[in-house]
């Protein structure tokens, strides 16, 4: 432990095991405040949509291109350049990926065609890509061992938060002053963030031993005062078998990581693919289930809030049980619900509203609460040197799974298949992605 000067046994374990100081606060709420802004802008688009489409005329093919563009752009940045954050640094890849990101949304005040909208969309989204799998390494790498997977766990939840606080914004604020002042309001705030990450957040004292400059002694040493934690003697011995790897897709596949990377790729894309079908389709699923537009857009609003109750529950349980374990028991009884709905939607009309209420809010707890920490399993199984990478892969990967989605339900809407039958279809997804979770060892990866 750092505090007697001792020298450490892995680069993750330095700092102290379960205080954490004032400086440290200070950079898991800019990093929490960084995932709201980031969940925030993937909704932004969904959220002004009725009024550009109003504003400009714009088809529904076009508008289409234009709700998809970030995502695409998401997918773009996790999977080819996350290994950036591996290679230069998580505090100046979070910090550029902000101020990238926060000039393409005000930018956005100058759009005039469909076709800009979705150039800028694309931008910030390969910003936020590159965002999503580079800010749960630097929590982490900030974090006591102690109590790690509930930050995470917390600053996930930050995206759930983003998404609703961002949406009661919107709806109080569209009307008065337009969605082009959303789009600037919302850039200018993520713009901040960056500055403020480049100000107040230095570099991750675990890839600064993995990287391994001359410095390296001084450069830790400096980063534990500013943050109130005592400084080592010497630092911790790395493993130096074998040649120094790259940062590739290449480096997740050797044989001692391929089946743990395959297991998390499966989970990912299974995971996205149900979350993005309740995410997309939900509204107009209990539409055309019968309840009028105001209770369908009311139900599925519980959802992100019981994500947020949920993603922090799970971290917490983490302490106590594998994280892997409580995720795989949590997609189960997902699925359980997922089927439970589909028994329901053929009459779900004339149930009461509270009952809906009720499931959807344990949608959010279990499927959503689970898909959110699979971003601490990838955290955890990969070393440092790849561990963005390890994670942009998964996240990008699985984010095809978003892409295809809402595709698959409106192809499925559209042939007439039955909405007990499309429930169905969709629950299947949730239980593989538990099985894949539940054959991933909750351990570092050589």
């Amino acid at each position: 432990m750092a505090g007697n000067g001792s020298t450490q046994t892995t680069a993750d374990d330095i700092l102290h095991e379960s205080r954490i100081t004032f400086k440290q606060w200070v950079i898991l709420a800019l990093c929490f405040c960084a995932s709201m802004a980031e969940g925030f802008d993937i909704v932004i688009i969904a959220f002004t949509a009725p009024a550009i489409t109003a504003d400009w005329g714009i088809s529904w093919d076009e508008l289409g291109i234009v709700l998809s563009a970030g995502l695409f752009g998401m997918t773009l940045g996790a999977m080819l350049l996350s290994w950036v954050a591996d290679v230069y640094g998580r505090r100046i890849v979070v910090s550029s990926t902000l101020v990238i990101a926060g000039v393409a949304t005000c930018l956005v005040e100058f759009a005039e065609t469909a076709n800009q909208l979705a150039i800028l969309r694309v931008v910030a989204g390969v910003a936020l890509g590159v965002l999503v799998a580079t800010l749960p390494p630097l929590v982490g790498e900030f974090s006591p061992g102690r109590h790690r997977t509930l930050i995470i766990s917390s600053m996930l939840a930050g995206n759930s938060v983003g998404g609703v606080v961002g949406g009661f914004l919107v709806a109080a604020t569209i009307a008065d002053y337009g969605w082009q002042a959303i789009f600037v309001a919302a850039g200018a705030v993520t713009l901040v963030l960056g500055v403020l990450v480049m100000l107040l957040v230095p570099e991750s004292i675990a890839f600064t031993i993995k990287r391994r400059p001359q410095s390296a002694l001084d450069d830790v040493n400096r980063t534990l005062a500013y943050l109130g934690q005592a400084a080592i003697a010497e630092l911790p011995l790395l493993n130096s078998d074998g040649p120094k790897e790259s940062a590739t897709v290449v480096s997740l596949l050797t044989p001692a990581r391929r089946a743990t990377t395959l297991l998390c790729w499966g989970a990912f894309f299974s995971g996205f693919l149900v979350v993005y079908f309740l995410s997309s389709w939900m509204p107009q699923v209990l539409t055309n289930g019968g309840l009028s537009q105001e209770k369908a857009i009311q139900a599925t609003a519980v959802i992100p809030l019981g994500s947020i109750f949920g993603t922090v529950l799970i971290g917490w349980l983490a302490r106590w049980v594998s994280l892997t374990r409580i995720i795989a028991v949590a997609f189960l009884i997902s699925t359980g619900i997922m089927l439970l709905i589909s028994a329901m939607m053929e009459n779900i009309a004339t149930l009461p509203f509270a009952m809906i209420w009720v499931l959807l809010f344990a949608i959010g707890i279990f499927l959503m609460g689970a898909f959110s920490n699979l971003y601490g399993v990838a955290l955890t199984v990969y070393p440092v040197q790849v561990r963005s990478t390890g994670i942009g892969w998964s996240a990008g990967l699985g984010r095809a799974g978003a892409v295809i989605s809402p595709l698959i339900a409106g192809w499925l809407i559209g042939i007439d298949v039955s909405l007990h039958a499309l429930f169905i279809y969709f629950a299947a997804p949730a239980l593989v992605a538990g099985l894949c979770v539940a054959f991933v060892r909750m351990r570092q990866l050589p």
